[in-house]
């Protein structure tokens, strides 16, 4: 039942991505302008119960963004809100980002695009997305000051444990040298003191014990 829930889902997510991809080909048609139509007065009312965050309102240059960085972020993220991999939502939502229309990218548009696929998840989704696209075409090499922070804090990470690793090895070659310096010490004690013993053997053995005279009593 839930794989067949799973396979229903899906296929309606297709169904609604066919229908929303359908206005990137070129032409026009009267189902399309209905369909922009319908979108313009969608994205009025949510407007109006203040269903798009503050930072909606802040114009994005999306040639000052490096999109090598976003797309990987893009892809992670809707993995994570969806549970599963989903190629046509991933690709969906980065065509958007690439097929600029002329009055640059709305953000409130690409929400309620990106509803079609991802229903109430697309909000939080769509407003990170934004934040991460503020920020990045702030930085002089079009990366969102997150991304940089966290590969910062990766990097320390990284650098400590080495650290960790390096202090152990350097704890451990210690106690070994130590241990081979007291067995050195114990080996020349017990030389030491075999030839000291062999010594005094040698005296002992170099001389006769001393002959007692017996007097003679007349």
């Amino acid at each position: 039942i839930l794989a067949q829930a799973a396979l229903g889902s899906r296929v309606r997510r297709a169904a609604r991505a066919a229908v929303a991809m359908s206005g990137f080909f070129r032409g026009t048609s009267t189902d399309q302008v209905k369909c922009v139509n319908a979108e313009q007065r969608l994205i009025k009312k949510l407007d109006k119960e203040n269903r798009f965050p503050a930072h909606f309102a802040k114009k994005v240059d999306m040639s000052k963004v490096s999109m090598d960085v976003v797309k990987p972020w893009v892809a992670k993220r809707i993995t994570e809100l969806l549970g599963f991999e989903d190629d046509i939502v991933v690709d969906y939502c980065l065509s958007q980002l690439a097929e600029l229309p002329e009055k640059g990218l709305d953000p409130k548009l690409l929400q309620v695009n990106m509803t079609a696929f991802m229903e109430r998840k697309a909000a939080s989704f769509c407003s990170e997305l934004w934040t991460h696209l503020l920020s990045a075409q702030e930085s002089p090499v079009g990366v969102p000051q997150t991304f940089i922070d966290e590969k910062k804090e990766e990097l320390r990470k990284k650098k400590e444990e080495a650290d960790r690793v390096q202090e152990e090895l350097k704890r451990r070659r210690s106690d070994l040298e130590e241990a081979a310096r007291g067995q050195g010490g114990a080996s020349r004690r017990d030389g030491e003191s075999g030839s000291r013993v062999a010594r005094s053997r040698s005296r002992h053995g170099s001389r006769s014990p001393p002959v007692r005279k017996r007097r003679r009593f007349e």
